[in-house]
């Protein structure tokens, strides 16, 4: 009998779907609460440069995520493997 590993980027439930994507939300939102002290200075300033990649990078891992599941959705439309 053949073992099935999960990889969380490469197969993600419906589950992890949501759970990220609150998660990367959450994130973007405090990070530009912090950084901007509760809206009252602009976000875009030079000393920001390292707070933009973090946020890039987190996008583009939740886009990754959304890509792959919805994929892996249309590829088995009848699987049950939750």
């Amino acid at each position: 009998m053949e073992t099935v590993k999960r990889n969380l980027m490469k197969n993600p439930t419906s589950k992890n779907l949501i759970l990220f994507t609150l998660l990367w939300f959450l994130g973007i939102f405090l990070l530009t609460l912090s950084k901007t002290d509760l809206f009252s200075e602009s976000f875009f300033q030079k000393k920001n440069v390292m707070i933009y990649f973090l946020m890039i990078g987190s996008t583009i891992a939740t886009a990754k995520i959304h890509i792959n599941y919805w994929k892996n959705k249309n590829l088995n439309p009848h699987s049950n493997v939750e």
